[in-house]
């Protein structure tokens, strides 16, 4: 029996090489200002919500493809901007993550 809790067709959620590295940086950052398991836990949030429903951010625009739209979200401390292709139901993150410009990361 499946988890109810486990969307039945989840999202795969892909990160670019660019965006793996300076994400290594960011935490680096972050973790020396005491901020690594905010920002840790954040990304963790982000992922999880991509998966099951990458719609909860707000759409900025539609790109040429037919069916791919240009969405953004905030989790606190972070802010990510992805890519949904509903028909493929995949979501790439392609920009790296930002922080909220009051950490000053």
């Amino acid at each position: 029996m499946s988890d109810p809790a486990e969307p039945a067709n989840p999202y795969r959620v892909v990160y670019s090489q660019r965006v793996r590295i300076e994400f290594r940086e960011l935490h680096g950052r972050a973790e020396a200002r005491g901020l690594g398991h905010q920002v840790l836990e954040a990304a963790r949030q982000i992922d999880a919500r991509l998966r099951i429903y990458p719609q909860f951010g707000q759409p900025l625009r539609d790109l040429a493809m037919v069916g791919e739209t240009v969405w953004v979200a905030i989790v606190e401390p972070l802010v990510v901007q992805y890519v949904i292709d509903d028909d493929k139901h995949v979501v790439f993150i392609v920009a790296p993550f930002k922080v909220l410009p009051h950490l000053g990361l």
